[in-house]
């Protein structure tokens, strides 16, 4: 078969190069030859009106993504969420607002989303109510930024909203050989990756026996680190986990127990309480039972 259409494509194209030259001897003999080479004069028949037996219909250009969805194709991957930061004269210190306005969303193929409309504000607690596989856990993925809309808008009260989500699969999140103490203090990883980079300025100073510049390098790294431990407040980490592990129930002597001697309610209490200790504005919570 494909032997065939080569050959019938041969025919055709044969069959166009003939009709360019006897156009070429007609315009000759009526004084009406322009000075052009046989492939322009081919090109020049491809563009006249066809029989319509032999039309070649030419599709109008659109964009790639707008292509693939009339060709059936997924498009989820290609983006047109907006973002807009919206401003409330006379709010009060911290106020928050997010939104999500005509989302719309698809996975292979799939409406997930359609027109999808909601907010939520400092003071409101909203519940987001619908059958399995209706787009809710979608939607909170989406507000936690971890997903974009192929249609609508996010708005925001400010660019640096603070969103803590805590998700369905939390548990995959926690890691069983750690003791709870130090489950609750991985939240702060910008603190603890500060101490471990002042603990090895620390170590190369110590290193640096007479070396006095390697000696002063080691200063300086450790006067910059550590005045960024201060600004971050990383002396009252340890207060905050154990606020935040006696407020979920926690007894002083839990701290240091595995995370994998508890059971999954109380997994579900600290997998809650990293995520109050990250001070959203807004928390999102996927079916916290």
């Amino acid at each position: 078969r494909l032997v065939e259409q080569q050959q019938v494509g041969l025919l055709r194209h044969g069959e166009r190069r003939r009709d360019a030259y006897e156009l070429a001897v007609r315009q000759r003999g009526e004084g009406r030859l322009q000075r052009r080479r046989p492939s322009q004069l081919l090109r020049q028949q491809r563009h006249k009106r066809l029989p319509r037996h032999g039309r070649l219909a030419l599709a109008p250009h659109r964009p790639a993504a707008a292509a693939a969805a009339a060709a059936g194709t997924d498009t989820s991957g290609r983006r047109g969420m907006g973002s807009r930061i919206e401003r409330f004269e006379g709010a009060e210190p911290g106020f928050a607002y997010l939104k999500m306005s005509g989302g719309q969303l698809r996975f292979r193929n799939q409406d997930v989303l359609t027109d999808a409309s909601w907010d939520v504000q400092t003071g409101q607690r909203v519940g987001l109510v619908g059958n399995n596989g209706a787009g809710k856990t979608t939607q909170l993925r989406v507000l936690a930024g971890e997903l974009e809309l192929d249609g609508g808008e996010i708005v925001k009260s400010s660019a640096d909203i603070k969103v803590a989500f805590l998700r369905q699969e939390f548990r995959e999140e926690l890691r069983d050989d750690r003791s709870l103490r130090d489950e609750m203090l991985s939240v702060f990883s910008e603190v603890l990756s500060l101490r471990a980079r002042y603990d090895e300025a620390e170590a190369a100073l110590a290193a640096a026996g007479e070396d006095a510049d390697a000696m002063q390098g080691a200063l300086d790294t450790m006067a910059e680190l550590q005045a960024q431990l201060d600004a971050s407040d990383a002396g009252a980490i340890e207060k905050r986990a154990e606020r935040m592990m006696s407020a979920m129930g926690f007894s002083p002597s839990d701290a240091e127990l595995p995370v994998t001697a508890f059971s999954g309610g109380w997994k579900m209490r600290i997998g809650l309480g990293k995520a109050l200790l990250q001070e959203p504005q807004v928390l999102l919570l996927d079916e916290p039972t």
